[in-house]
């Protein structure tokens, strides 16, 4: 995920049975346009006259930054700006891939492998950043847990330290605590939403509390942060994968898509530094129209009217705030289309995971309903559930009882 030349850039992993570098483009990370193939590997299954234009048998997962001056010199043989992506190549190594014409053509590098030799896919998935105080790229890897190494160039690295943590395609980033620039806390996260938060000195990461969870829905897979040095804002941006291994719901040949685009925090919580995901301000675009409602009372299903009937969509942004105070109901429910979303108000859970309400027994829960896509959000952005569901394509009905 990189920003150049007022567009946003994704690279993903695309085709089945030998995997590619797909590539899509959004000037507001609301509308993309699909770019068809970016990344063809040496085994690709596309016809011939598809140039294999990259090292590799298969495309795995990595990261993108952006370079200029010497450093795109020595991969591109031009200073001029320039996209490189760092992926695993497998049977090959850790690869760059390059483009310095706003992603309309992408290059070999002619030195790959620059990293980590292999035979077959591992190590695999190279998140790469900057860090700053040692004027250093970082690469961490899945290795053993997380293996971190470190470059001036991009090309040349040498192993710093390992920590046992991780499965898959790390993301590693800086945040600063509540908002206090003065209080800057690492993260490092891997695949499954696993993260640890703590302080990183250029050479090792050293975790300052136990591993935490930033997503407890079923899909929600391998999240990455957009290269941020060159981005239009100071927000971290994330998007990752909504799927989890479960094989789509069935749409052919579609079968998988992206989270919606979130802004990452950290805050203090209960006691612990935890991740906030939280939808950009930019989906406000996206309205049609809206609805509201004040001061009313959810009673059973059996004794009042569905305030939700006059809205049929099969998309919308939906936020509820309910107070619990004198609460008789033992739960509330959402239905939308064929899915119900029930938080229980006695065991203090949405969707059988734990969710408090705030010290003034308010609850409020914001959800993302996109025609197969759920993303529901909650405790500041604390609470984070993502899942590919299948919704009733001619159902646009909402409900609201308890």
């Amino acid at each position: 995920l990189m920003y150049l030349d007022g567009t946003y850039h994704m690279i993903y992993q695309w085709g089945e049975s030998k995997r590619h570098g797909g590539y899509a483009t959004s000037p507001d990370l609301l509308h993309w346009t699909d770019r068809g193939v970016a990344l063809i590997p040496q085994k690709s299954f596309l016809p011939q006259e598809a140039k294999r234009n990259v090292s590799g048998a298969q495309v795995y997962s990595g990261s993108g930054v952006v370079v200029s001056g010497q450093t795109a010199q020595k991969i591109t043989g031009s200073p001029k700006e320039a996209m490189v992506v760092i992926y695993t190549g497998t049977k090959v190594g850790t690869c760059l891939a390059w483009s310095n014409d706003s992603g309309r053509s992408w290059h070999d590098f002619k030195a790959n492998p620059v990293a980590n030799p292999t035979k077959g896919a591992d190590p695999r998935d190279p998140c790469v950043f900057w860090h700053g105080p040692t004027a250093t790229w970082i690469m961490a890897i899945y290795e053993r847990g997380t293996t971190f190494y470190g470059s001036t160039d991009l090309i040349d690295w040498t192993q710093l330290s390992n920590i046992r943590f991780g499965y898959e395609c790390p993301d590693v980033y800086e945040l600063p605590l509540d908002g206090d620039k003065t209080k800057m806390k690492w993260i490092l996260q891997d695949a499954n939403g696993s993260y640890l938060v703590g302080l990183f000195d250029g050479k090792k990461f050293t975790p300052e509390q136990e591993r935490l969870v930033m997503d407890v829905g079923p899909d929600f897979y391998a999240a990455q942060t957009f290269f941020p040095l060159n981005m239009p804002t100071s927000a971290l941006i994330q998007i990752a994968w909504n799927d989890h291994w479960n094989g789509g719901i069935g749409e052919k040949p579609w079968k998988r898509n992206a989270t919606f685009p979130v802004e990452v925090g950290l805050v203090s919580h209960d006691g612990k530094m935890r991740l906030t995901r939280s939808p950009i301000p930019a989906i406000q675009c996206l309205y049609k129209d809206t609805k509201k409602w004040a001061n009313e009372t959810i009673l059973c299903s059996c004794q009042h009217k569905n305030i939700l009937a006059p809205v049929a969509s099969k998309s919308f942004d939906l936020t509820a705030e309910f107070d619990l105070n004198g609460a008789s109901a033992r739960e509330i429910e959402f239905k939308i289309a064929n899915r119900a979303i029930n938080y229980n108000i006695e065991t203090q859970e949405l969707m059988g995971k734990r969710l408090r309400p705030d010290a003034n027994r308010r609850l409020k829960i914001r959800m993302l309903v996109d025609w197969s896509q759920l993303e529901i959000f909650a405790a500041r952005g604390v609470f984070s559930y993502s899942q590919q569901f299948p919704f009733t394509s001619d159902d646009s009905s909402l409900q609201l009882y308890t």
